[in-house]
């Protein structure tokens, strides 16, 4: 039985071995603006790549697809982009070449940003990050304790979060994402303080 701590990261990384020097110099910039990146380089040693993958794709706020200058794009990243769509998330493309290139139509909609750019893209992601108040908060762990559900399984089921969305809007007067405040969970979580389901 593993006993891995779930960690929450702020984004997630997807890009072609091709691009392995252009994603470190990205995943610099994200976390020079103190952003929590997962990127092929925290896979561990030992660790099921794939579990892995899963699991950072679940528990990041938002996506960021390396498109690269010539090479097609491997086929775990529209799996990829299809798991941040299901969840509501933001995706964002930067592209490596300098001229625009034609994208696959599942990122025919995402906004597409050069390199020189990664600070709009830090900024996007930033806003979309502003904590809940602890009222908010209050809410939110009340409505996932009357739920029973766990955050996990509210992470895989789209219909759930958007009932927690439904019933924080109800109590709180709020607008939220179900996504964002599935998100808030997983923050709770990672800090200790989230309530414990009744079993």
């Amino acid at each position: 039985m593993s006993t891995q701590t779930a960690t929450t990261y702020d984004v997630f990384l997807s890009y072609p071995m091709t691009e392995a020097g252009l994603a470190a110099q990205v995943a610099r910039a994200l976390q020079e603006a103190g952003l929590d990146v997962f990127w092929r380089d925290e896979v561990e040693a030992g660790e099921n790549f794939q579990d892995t993958i899963w699991r950072a794709t679940a528990e990041s706020a938002a996506l960021i697809v390396i498109v690269p200058t010539e090479s097609p794009l491997a086929s775990s990243v529209a799996v990829e982009v299809g798991a941040f769509r299901a969840w509501q998330k933001p995706i964002y493309v930067i592209q490596a070449a300098r001229e625009s290139i034609k994208l696959p139509m599942y990122l025919a909609d995402c906004p597409v940003y050069q390199l020189s750019r990664v600070n709009d893209v830090v900024e996007s992601i930033k806003r979309g990050l502003t904590s809940l108040s602890e009222e908010d908060r209050d809410v939110l762990a009340s409505i996932y304790l009357e739920m029973g559900i766990s955050v996990d399984q509210l992470l895989v089921n789209p219909a759930t979060i958007e009932k927690l969305a439904h019933e924080f809007r109800a109590k709180s007067g709020k607008m939220a994402s179900g996504v964002r405040l599935a998100r808030e969970l997983l923050t709770l979580r990672k800090r200790g303080i989230l309530p414990r389901l009744h079993s």
